[in-house]
């Protein structure tokens, strides 16, 4: 009975992380900034007249 409790909260904490790791990333990446044409590059310092 006790080992099976324990195994389940393992489960669960192993799950609980996971879910917030994934949703992190995804967070991320859902703000990044990109350049809409290239004059927007100006910010990275890129000239977009050198082609």
């Amino acid at each position: 009975m006790r080992g099976s409790i324990l195994g389940s909260l393992l489960v669960v904490g192993l799950a609980t992380y996971l879910i917030i790791r994934l949703s992190r990333k995804e967070s991320l990446k859902r703000y990044e900034r990109k350049p809409k044409n290239n004059w927007n590059a100006l910010s990275d310092g890129v000239d977009p007249t050198d082609e």
